[in-house]
Order: C-alpha cells, then sequence, then structure tokens
C-alpha cells in the first residue's frame, strides 16, 4: 500500500503542487483581482494612453525606464474596456507569481531534489512575504515577468541538458534575452543561467555554453542599447554609498524566517537591527554548513546563494539604502534562491537530527511556523489595500453620475501604513495617490473622467490608529466654503469603527439672492430651513438631507436629535453643516445649504429628527408654521421603520 502511494506521489506531485500553490496565491492575492489602478498605475497609464506601441520600444518610458516588453503588457491590458482592464492586468501579476512557484517547483526537481523539496520551495516561494507590494500593484509586474523569464530560462536549460533536446535551448535563450527588456535587473539572467548550469553540470560537459554566451553578451548588449533610447534614465551606482546598510537588506531577505523575531526585538527592546541581522546571516549560515555535512550534494546549496546573490546586485549596487527601506519588492527575483535555500536546510535539518516519523513531524513543523507567519503578514498586507482600496471604490462610484460633477473630496487618504512594522528593514505601507498625481488623474485611468478635487480639513480629523497621509493642501474655514461653492457634491472620509467611510455630506450654492419666503422653519434671525428628507440606506440607517438658506452669518451651532416614539433621544448628528466643514457662522447672504447627515439608530420607531440652533446664550428661536416650536427645537422629518 505504501508503495501504491508513493508511486501516485511521483506521478501526480507535480498537480498537487500547482493546486496547493494556486490555492496559496489566491488567499494571500485574490484580493488585487479588485483592486483600481493607483500609485505609479496612474502617471503609467497616462503615459500608455498618448503613446503608440512603436514608442514603448524605441523610446524611454513614463519615469525615464525602458521596461518595453513589461509596457507592451500594459498596453494590450490596455485594450480591454475600462473597469476590465483593471482586473486584467492585476490577474496577469497573479498568473505570473503562480506561474514563478510552479517553474521554481520543476527547477528544483531538475536539480534531483526530492518531490517534497520541490513541492516545498514552491510554497515557500508562493508565500513569500516581500511580494506583498509587488502582486497586488501592477507597476511592480516588471518586477514579476523578469522572474518568470529568468526561471523560465534556467528551467529549459535544465530540460535541455536532462532530455538533449535544442529546442530548450532556444526557448532558455529568448527568456535570456527577453528578461531585460522586463527590468533593468534581468541583466544579470544569463549570469544566473550559467552559475546553476555550471555549479550542477560543471563547466564543461553540456551543450549549454554557446547560449548562455550568447545570453550573456545579448544581456550586456541590452545595458548599452538602453543608453542608445532617448530620455532612457543612465545607470548610477548611488547603492554603493549605502553598501553597508543595502547588505543588510538583503541580509534581512536571505534571513527572512526570523526576522520578525528580529523585528519584535528591535520594537520591545531597542535592539539593534543591523547586529541582528548580521548575527542571525552567521547563524544562518552556520546551519547551513551543518546540515550539509550529511548530504552529498551540495551543489544544490550553492545554487540556492548563487541565485540569491546575482539577483540582489542590480538593486544592492544602483539603489540607495532609502528607497530599498520602501520597497521590499526588488526581492521578487532573489526570492527563488531564498525559497530553494529554506526548503533544502528544514529537510535537511530534519534528515540530520531526527528520523523516521520524528523527522518528518520536526520538518511540519518549522513548514507550518514558516508559512503561518508569512500568510500572517500577507493578510496583514491586504488589510492595509482593504482600507485604502475600499475608499476608493466609493470614489468611483462618485464619479459615474454626470450630475454629481464637479466632486469635491475631503480628507481622502493618500495612503496608509503600520507605526510598527513586522520585518526591521521594512517600511509597511500603501500610497494609492502619490504626490505627483491627483485624484482627478485616478478617476481618469479607472475609466471615467470626472473634473474633481481633493482637499485636507483639520477640523474634522479623526486620528485612526495607523499612519496615514491626506490628499490635497489644508483649507481654512474660508477656502472650505469656497470649495465647496465651487463643486456640485462634496464627499468625506472619516475614519470610524477601524475603517475609513466614504460619504456624501451635501451640496452649497451661493448669491442666490434673498431667501424664500416659505420655510419649514424659521429662526428669529431670519435663517430658515427650507425642506427637509429623509432615505433609507440600511436596516436601522438613515441619511438625513436638511436645506439650509442663509440671510447672513449666524453666531450658532447646529444640533440635530433624533427621538424615538416615547420621545427619547436615541441619536445626536449635531456640528457644523457638510460633515463639519461650514459652521453657520462662514454662511453669507444668499447662501443654500443642502446639508446630509447620517444616523442610525435602534429603540422604538417611528423617529422624529429635531433640529435647531444655539450658542452660549441659548437656542434660537424657532418657528414652524408660525408658531414657536417646543424648547425652540422643531420636528423636520419622520423615519419610519
Amino acid at each position: 500500500m505504501i508503495e501504491q502511494w508513493r508511486d501516485l506521489w511521483d506521478r501526480y506531485h507535480a498537480w498537487v503542487g500547482a493546486f496547493i500553490t494556486a490555492a496559496l496565491v489566491l488567499i494571500c492575492y485574490g484580493f488585487a483581482l479588485r483592486l483600481p489602478f493607483y500609485y505609479d498605475d496612474l502617471p503609467i497609464m497616462t503615459w500608455l494612453r498618448r503613446h503608440t506601441w512603436l514608442d514603448i520600444w524605441t523610446m524611454s518610458s513614463e519615469g525615464d525606464y525602458f521596461r518595453p516588453l513589461t509596457f507592451t503588457v500594459y498596453k494590450l491590458g490596455r485594450l480591454f474596456p475600462p473597469g476590465t482592464s483593471q482586473g486584467v492586468l492585476h490577474g496577469t501579476n497573479v498568473l505570473l507569481h503562480w506561474v514563478s512557484s510552479l517553474l521554481v517547483m520543476q527547477v528544483v526537481r531538475l536539480s534531483d531534489r526530492d518531490p517534497e523539496e520541490a513541492l516545498l520551495a514552491s510554497v515557500l516561494f508562493a508565500v513569500f512575504p516581500f511580494m506583498a507590494t509587488a502582486v497586488p500593484w501592477v507597476t511592480a509586474m516588471p518586477h514579476l515577468l523578469v522572474t518568470t523569464l529568468t526561471l523560465l530560462a534556467v528551467f529549459s536549460a535544465l530540460k535541455a541538458e536532462r532530455d538533449q533536446k535544442a529546442g530548450w535551448w532556444y526557448v532558455s535563450l529568448v527568456a535570456m534575452v527577453l528578461a531585460p527588456t522586463a527590468h533593468e535587473s534581468g541583466v544579470v539572467s544569463a549570469v544566473i543561467v550559467g552559475g546553476v548550469m555550471a555549479l550542477r553540470h560543471g563547466l564543461r560537459g553540456h551543450r549549454g555554453t554557446l547560449p548562455i554566451l550568447l545570453g550573456g553578451t545579448l544581456n550586456v548588449g541590452a545595458v548599452f542599447v538602453r543608453g542608445w533610447v532617448p530620455g532612457v534614465r543612465e545607470a548610477a551606482f548611488v547603492g554603493l554609498q549605502d553598501w553597508l546598510k543595502n547588505m543588510m537588506i538583503f541580509l534581512q531577505g536571505l534571513v527572512y524566517p526570523v526576522a520578525p523575531v528580529i523585528g519584535r526585538l528591535v520594537r520591545q527592546y531597542g535592539a539593534h537591527d543591523f547586529t541582528l541581522i548580521a548575527a542571525a546571516t552567521a547563524g544562518f549560515l552556520g546551519l547551513l554548513v551543518w546540515s550539509l555535512r550529511e548530504r552529498r550534494d551540495r551543489r544544490y546549496s550553492a545554487i540556492g546563494l548563487w541565485w540569491w546573490a546575482c539577483a540582489v546586485l542590480p538593486a544592492a549596487a544602483s539603489l540607495g539604502y532609502g528607497y530599498l527601506y520602501t520597497a521590499p519588492r526588488i526581492h521578487a527575483l532573489s526570492a527563488v534562491g531564498l525559497a530553494m535555500l529554506w526548503a533544502g536546510l528544514i529537510l535537511g535539518l530534519g534528515r540530520a537530527v531526527w528520523s523516521g516519523w520524528g523527522r518528518r513531524l520536526a520538518s511540519v513543523a518549522l513548514v507550518g511556523l514558516i508559512l503561518t507567519q508569512n500568510i500572517a503578514f500577507l493578510r496583514s498586507q491586504r488589510s492595509l489595500f482593504g482600507l485604502v482600496s475600499g475608499v476608493y471604490e466609493g470614489v468611483l462610484a462618485a464619479a459615474q453620475d454626470k450630475d454629481e460633477a464637479p466632486l469635491g473630496f475631503v480628507n481622502l487618504p493618500r495612503g496608509v501604513g503600520r507605526h510598527e512594522t513586522t520585518y526591521p528593514l521594512t517600511h509597511e505601507a500603501v500610497l494609492f495617490v502619490p504626490p505627483y498625481s491627483n485624484i482627478a488623474e485616478f478617476i481618469e485611468v479607472n475609466g471615467t473622467h470626472r473634473p474633481a478635487d481633493a482637499v485636507m480639513y483639520s477640523p474634522v480629523l479623526q486620528e485612526p490608529d495607523i499612519a496615514f497621509s491626506f490628499q490635497g493642501k489644508g483649507l481654512t474655514w474660508e477656502e472650505m466654503r469656497q470649495f465647496a461653492l465651487d463643486h456640485r457634491t462634496i464627499w468625506l472620509s472619516q475614519w470610524k469603527d477601524g475603517r475609513f467611510q466614504l460619504r456624501h455630506v451635501g451640496t452649497m450654492e451661493g448669491n442666490r439672492g434673498s431667501p424664500p419666503d416659505e420655510h419649514l422653519v424659521r429662526f428669529d434671525d431670519g435663517t430658515g430651513i427650507t425642506a427637509a428628507s429623509v432615505e433609507r440606506i440600511a436596516e436601522d440607517a438613515w441619511s438625513v438631507t436638511i436645506e439650509w438658506a442663509a440671510v447672513g452669518p449666524v453666531d450658532a451651532q447646529i444640533f440635530v436629535h433624533l427621538v424615538d416614539a416615547d420621545g427619547n433621544l436615541v441619536a445626536q448628528m449635531d456640528g457644523p453643516a457638510l460633515g463639519g466643514m461650514i459652521p453657520p457662522w462662514a454662511w453669507r447672504r444668499g447662501d443654500r445649504i443642502h446639508d446630509v447627515r447620517y444616523v442610525s439608530a435602534d429603540g422604538t420607531d417611528p423617529y422624529t429628527v429635531r433640529v435647531g440652533l444655539f450658542n452660549a446664550d441659548g437656542r434660537y428661536p424657532a418657528r414652524k408654521n408660525g408658531s414657536r416650536c417646543p424648547d425652540d427645537t422643531c420636528s423636520v422629518a419622520t423615519l419610519l421603520p
């Protein structure tokens, strides 16, 4: 029976691996399929709209980059209708990550490792934590694409050598040549392939010498070609100035399973992160050497180290520490070598220390610990995306109605992040609309072009327990009033119950002349309420719209009370109009304020909405139908069950 199960496993382990990695990728990154274009997607998609297919291959792309293969994929994705192209391109990222996971498994198997080790390496790659900012972001596709192409080149080379079929060498060569057109780091693709083949089969004795040399020559040639393309940013080795810090960034990747422990020590005890990372690296290398004592094939571990070292060189040499700290996606290419190393180390430790079922249980425990830790981190990152993307879904929904334009957004979060990070040398944050873009471009790129603006307004700010930034500049009270007049509808983003909520808070019109003769409620200073209406938006939740007619500034505050059928006060919606942004003392003669407020209640219905004005001297006298309202609070609407 055991032999039969073993035969089935040997025959179908690749299909099992495909299913497991697909499930893990969807669990960790399935949310990305619903994301809009954001961050650097905005200027890049705008650039694509203005340029042709030929431009992609003959001139620099947005940001002075030359990544023609990646931009070709972007251009193809933009052929789909608005609303669909986002999902297509995000889906391409998810697919590339899954394909890379499968190729990792095949590369390990072609290196004569056990199916268990191949599956483990594939799974570790699928949930590698520093992919958190790569897979959900369309503009990070270059990192994923160059990783897939390099894996394909190595897989094809190993396949060609094993099967003695020249056709696979052609596939490997094409993948090596295309890699630098996906991302600058692709220039080391042929170096990785050559090193893997040399470590696996020696410097001689295989047919791949010529294709690898040709691929390397073309990779180097790609560097010079970039220099001839107009407008392409020149290579600058600024990372060499930060070589120690940069080295620590990549050593953190090397010891990533224990990096969260380092992060916790740094946060709680102020331990020096560089020192701890260096110590962890020394321990890792010691464990690696110790676990290899009983293993005959030590070249496999050398392959993982070679892959990691070659993959980190382009970023380490050309990018400063500050950039690497905020861009963990640069670990994407090196993640292949790290997954191979850790898969071998985990199983090697199990074989060296335990035997029989003890070995298996120990390996399962180590694998479970790493996977649980990584998946928890990825889901934590997913929550950051959820905090921001939910607001921007509301932005796009608001932009669908032509009658709502021009749109004004207040306190719209530009990005969110955490004060305490899991990994000591990694910044955990999501930026949705960068400072060099704006909310109008976000709406346009995502398929609906409507005039829109976004500003900050601190008086209605509520402090969340995360780090955040807002769109636009800050406004004074008078500037906020003018902002409200300049836009057809005003939307306010507020932090409530652990998330951002985007709500339409009303509209404002100015210079309407004398106030109307008919009022629902009139106050003694002449200010009046001309109408009020309610709309059920959910069970036990309503929006209440109160229309004010101003005769000038009012030295008062607004109170809006909700009372139940027994006369009990069950909710209050007090404060300035338009979500707190337009106080009565900022009103001017002729202003018409359509003030929208939101309320939920749990009591005895029907509920009654009562409104009034008050200041330090008490409530303003209020009259309805010529009669003074009891306690100067007038009923303006009823909320029915």
